[in-house]
């Protein structure tokens, strides 16, 4: 079987002079049985990524998992036990299987078997996951898991509230909402189309990335290059529930827009935020989304991260503007925008902008920042809130007028350069 890899040769460089020199590194194989030469089979990447779980490049894949927790390696379910799984502090759950490419025929094997490691799970509560964890072998075999709660294990690395922790890891059990990733050694040739078996499961309602990771020997030590092979992005996604033992997903209820085929398209990321928003301003999510959509007809898109939402224009000149960021509690900061226009030469076209954010708000005004180029708008001497410019029809309109007119006078002021 021929093997196709997307790395290219990995180079340890001494210096960036005339002179310097360029070594070549050696790529380490990894071995699929312990008999074999190499020693680092599934088992040593299992071990490998709990201790360092920053090698998962979930940033890249869902960014309301930047926060990742080693938890447990080989958790028992009822098919088997399922590699790795790690927690955020927010109560996401992670699902990893670790598998070396050197069986085509695994490709389509391990995209099943985390799905279906999944599906069990999504039937659990709270504690039967707490009781499958203090079932596992530790990592290392001074910790002993049998003593410890899962908030135990997770607040060990800062504090959190537990109250809130146990209801969000209950909502993700009961939604089936989780990340899956498939970790392993490398792109094959054709490793791409496991995720054609996604479409044979209709209502499919988890995130799933595939990831590579590449080790070399370099002076001194060895150098790990992970990789996002494949991610599942704007997939179908629903609440699960059950019904008399069945797992049935029906549509989200809340800031999630339905795509031509009735299901919803959203991220996990996605969802995060909606809900945290709609928790403190009951309403706000539908209005939100009618705005975002309301922002596709003038190339502006939403970019979620874990507690804010950026609406990002990119315009064909190359330009990157922030138009405002949202955060989930609710607050409107312009403070990025005020800084591209100033060093863009265009301070008196973002003031603009933002009168016009301030008039459809009665009682908001300009605010000047701590500088004379820092600009925003304050309502009653905080910063202006979402619920503010978001509060009918006509506040949502205007607000998008007034992207849109500062849209033209950017476009206009670069004509004229």
């Amino acid at each position: 079987m021929s093997t196709q890899t997307q790395f290219g040769h990995t180079l340890f460089l001494d210096g960036f002079q005339a002179d310097s020199k360029a070594e070549k590194l050696k790529q380490l194989d990894f071995s699929k049985k312990a008999s074999e030469p190499a020693p680092f089979d599934e088992k040593w990447l299992q071990h490998l990524i709990m201790r360092h779980p920053s090698l998962l490049p979930t940033a890249q894949i869902e960014p309301a998992f930047n926060s990742l927790i080693p938890i447990c390696v080989e958790l028992p379910v009822r098919s088997g036990s399922m590699d790795n799984l790690f927690v955020t502090p927010a109560g996401d759950l992670a699902l990893v299987e670790c598998k070396l490419w050197r069986n085509p025929e695994a490709r389509r094997e391990v995209v099943a078997q985390i799905i279906d490691y999944a599906t069990e799970i999504s039937t659990w509560t709270y504690e039967t996951l707490q009781d499958a964890i203090r079932r596992t072998k530790p990592l290392d075999e001074s910790d002993d898991k049998s003593t410890q709660s899962l908030y135990e294990l997770v607040s060990a690395h800062g504090e959190i509230d537990e109250v809130s922790f146990h209801d969000a890891v209950s909502r993700n059990l009961k939604r089936g909402r989780f990340l899956l990733l498939i970790v392993g050694d490398g792109i094959h040739e054709g490793v791409e189309s496991m995720t054609e078996f996604l479409q044979q499961h209709a209502g499919f309602h988890f995130t799933l990335g595939l990831v590579a990771i590449a080790l070399f020997e370099a002076p001194g030590g060895y150098i790990a290059q992970p990789r996002v092979l494949v991610r599942t992005t704007n997939i179908d996604r629903g609440i699960v529930t059950l019904d008399e033992g069945r797992i049935v997903i029906g549509p989200s209820s809340i800031g999630l827009k339905p795509d031509s085929n009735g299901g919803r398209r959203t991220t996990i990321t996605q969802e995060r935020y909606f809900e945290q928003i709609e928790k403190d301003f009951p309403g706000v999510s539908q209005r939100l989304d009618a705005f975002i959509d309301g922002l596709a007809t003038y190339n502006v898109l939403p970019e979620f991260g874990t507690d804010s939402m950026i609406l990002r224009w990119r315009p064909e000149d190359g330009r990157n503007w922030n138009l405002a960021t949202i955060s989930t509690r609710g607050q409107v900061f312009t403070d990025n925008l005020s800084s591209q226009a100033n060093n863009a030469g265009l301070l008196e076209i973002h003031k603009q902008y933002l009168k016009k954010l301030a008039d459809l708000v009665p009682g908001a005004v300009l605010r000047k920042g701590q500088t004379d180029n820092a600009w925003g708008v304050a309502h009653n001497g905080k910063s202006l809130v979402l619920t503010a410019l978001l509060a009918d029809d006509a506040h949502k309109d205007g607000w998008i007028r007034a992207i849109a007119e500062f849209q033209s006078a950017v476009k206009e002021r670069s004509n004229d350069n």
